[in-house]
């Protein structure tokens, strides 16, 4: 019977490379298809976004997979366990709140009206933008920096350490400081949560829950939204959805560490192999 060996690729170094391999393909790609398409009849921005970034990140992943040592006997790529259903209830709050409570870091670093416009310009209110940024970015980006990236720091590394640089690379992945800090510490969470399951199904589901009520805000309110005080701009009520917001994570956090602790092993639902 083959026992399953856990991977050990990347490395921190390795994935410095694949965050490089990242910033070069965006740029060729952003640079070819911003060419490209226009010059083929396709104008609409977001869906110069969509396929833009629905073909670089796919194509990383593909080659952070190719650069991957030859596996093991039994070894696994890309863990997908069975989730207590209950815990949905949990990522769905979890989710919601820690939205609501990262807006201040959003607004921390005053934004220039020229980089205001570019934000307004790719959080528009079509379908195109909703499934890149609530549908396949998440699951993209949990693919690469929690299913490849995080699972072999943590087969090589002590977690901390494991979760800290695989946090901060999905922050810097991000590519503006507006971004940063909420992405590391929603990296950081997401990271405690794949440590604990060793399944990409929860992380995956708390991301599309957070970026389609982003979206879902710009939807409702306008593109011109970029932060909870252009929708609660009296200090009180600003700070009274804050402060709903902490203590509905804080129960749900301390839920889900609870109940995760309590799980012996998670079922898996299916796994893919190299």
């Amino acid at each position: 019977m083959n026992q399953t060996s856990p991977s050990r690729y990347p490395s921190l170094p390795q994935a410095w490379g694949i965050f490089g391999i990242f910033v070069a393909v965006s740029l060729g790609l952003g640079l070819m298809f911003g060419t490209l398409l226009p010059a083929i009849g396709i104008r609409n921005q977001s869906i110069i976004n969509f396929i833009m970034y629905n073909v670089s990140l796919p194509l990383v992943i593909w080659i952070a997979w190719r650069l991957k040592p030859s596996p093991g006997p039994g070894e696994r790529f890309l863990y997908f366990n069975r989730i207590r259903s209950s815990l949905y209830i949990i990522f769905l709050f979890l989710a919601l709140s820690l939205n609501v409570i990262l807006d201040p870091l959003t607004t921390a670093i005053p934004m220039p009206e020229y980089i205001e416009k570019l934000f307004a310009m790719l959080t528009r209110r079509d379908i195109w933008t909703f499934l890149t940024v609530g549908i396949t970015g998440p699951i993209l980006e949990e693919v690469l920096f929690r299913g490849i990236i995080l699972d072999g720091f943590l087969n090589r590394y002590k977690p901390g350490k494991a979760i800290f640089w695989s946090a901060l690379l999905f922050g810097l992945f991000h590519m503006n400081p507006w971004q940063f800090i909420p992405a590391f510490l929603i990296g950081f969470l997401l990271g405690y949560i794949y440590m604990k399951t060793r399944s990409l199904i929860p992380v995956i589901t708390i991301h599309i829950i957070n970026n389609s009520f982003s979206y879902l805000m710009v939807y409702i309110f306008g593109e011109d939204v970029q932060s909870y005080r252009d929708i609660f701009p009296e200090s009180g009520s600003y700070l009274m959805l804050l402060g709903v917001a902490l203590l509905i994570f804080i129960v749900c956090l301390g839920r889900l560490i609870k109940t995760i602790r309590k799980e012996a092993h998670f079922v898996p639902a299916f796994q893919l192999k190299q």
